[in-house]
């Protein structure tokens, strides 16, 4: 597992999660006003599905990604860090963030799974959620096909149209199935993982679940945190740099505290 330590943060912590941007449902300026309106940041965490499917190679890439891209490479140069999680509406990342992905995409960091952020006194962890649900083995099973070497390689053969208009496809087909997992909190789930991950850090932030949710288990002082979703409630986690941490709201071009 991946360890960023930040032993004197001079700026904030911000976590996106969750904003599906497409050109329908969830257009792009409103998310890209609020990249610049972030204050002070010193590392940005995103935790997945940033775009409704993103083919992640350049030459899939819409106007729509670019402006998206554009923004967040602005972003990096007025932070230390900008760290990408995946999602699962993110294909053809790299498994090996190499000098020449990081040529192609604007973040310092790019995680697979779940990761670890030291800051300040504090130690957070991070995962998109995605998995945490072990019982939804249609999922996990579509997961494993979806990001094979097979079907990978498949999409890298065909032209950035064509590759686009397959995945949303696929994607619109997935929506109508498995409803049942996707209706139904995993509380049972969610809380066996917190249970074996909140004993080494003070806070764990997950995404994936368009939730605001905060989980307690016995015997330990620390919390999971499931962070509220971009896309229906244009939401921005910030933390101070002794922790405090505060719930901010994207409206009328400015983010205001959660009271």
């Amino acid at each position: 597992m991946t360890v960023l330590k930040v032993s004197e943060p001079d700026g904030l912590l911000y976590i996106v999660t969750d904003s599906h941007l497409d050109d329908q449902n969830a257009p792009a300026e409103e998310f890209v006003e609020m990249l610049t309106k972030l204050e002070n940041p010193h590392t940005v965490v995103f935790l997945g599905d940033l775009f409704k499917i993103w083919l992640a190679p350049p030459k899939f890439w819409t106007d729509l990604h670019r402006q998206v891209i554009f923004e967040f490479e602005c972003l990096k140069k007025r932070c230390s860090n900008v760290v990408f999680i995946s999602g699962n509406r993110e294909m053809l990342l790299p498994g090996k963030f190499t000098d020449s992905w990081k040529k192609k995409l604007p973040f310092t960091h790019l995680i697979h799974n779940d990761w670890l952020l030291n800051w300040g006194q504090k130690r957070y962890g991070f995962i998109h959620g995605d998995t945490i649900n072990y019982n939804d083995r249609q999922y996990l099973r579509w997961k494993a096909i979806s990001h094979s070497r097979i079907v990978e390689s498949f999409f890298q053969m065909l032209p950035g149209p064509v590759a686009r208009w397959v995945a949303e496809r696929i994607e619109s087909m997935l929506v109508e199935t498995n409803k049942e997992y996707k209706v139904h909190f995993p509380e049972k789930e969610i809380r066996e993982f917190a249970e074996n991950v909140l004993p080494e850090v003070d806070q764990y932030f997950v995404g994936h679940f368009h939730l605001d949710r905060k989980i307690k288990v016995d015997g330990c002082n620390s919390e999971l945190r499931v962070v509220p979703d971009w896309l229906s409630q244009r939401t921005v986690i910030r933390i101070s740099p002794e922790g405090e941490i505060e719930v901010l709201r994207f409206q009328d071009g400015s983010l205001n505290k959660v009271h």
